[in-house]
């Protein structure tokens, strides 16, 4: 299985570019991984330089973590879900998310964060 980076993954969110595109679909047909710290790699780069919206990155992500391995693939799952449906950061969703899986309580002065954990029901 090989690894894919953060380029790889969005030529093939992207199809922007034909011939990096092919390479990146050749790579996911044969058995692909991507590590969690291309996640939030990504979610930036759509959002920041392409202008994609929150939904659709969770949308995007969500199709693509079918076809490619990642570890926590459920915490990512969980937290791109969260990521969609509010305003949160993407690594704060992971805090989240986390904290909800294993139910224990993150630390911080957040307030959004917060609330949205008071919302789930997360220990304080």
């Amino acid at each position: 299985m090989r690894i894919l980076d953060t380029n790889y993954l969005l030529r093939y969110i992207l199809h922007d570019d034909e011939q990096m595109f092919q390479k990146a679909c050749s790579a996911v047909e044969s058995g692909a991984s991507t590590r969690l710290e291309s996640i939030p790699e990504v979610i930036y780069v759509l959002a920041g330089s392409f202008g994609v919206s929150r939904k659709d990155i969770a949308a995007a992500l969500t199709d693509l973590l079918d076809d490619v391995d990642v570890p926590q693939k459920e915490l990512v799952l969980d937290a791109l879900s969260l990521f969609s449906e509010t305003k949160l950061d993407y690594v704060d969703c992971i805090y989240i998310a986390e904290s909800k899986a294993r139910n224990e309580r993150v630390l911080t002065f957040d307030r959004k964060m917060v609330a949205k954990m008071k919302q789930l029901g997360i220990p304080e």
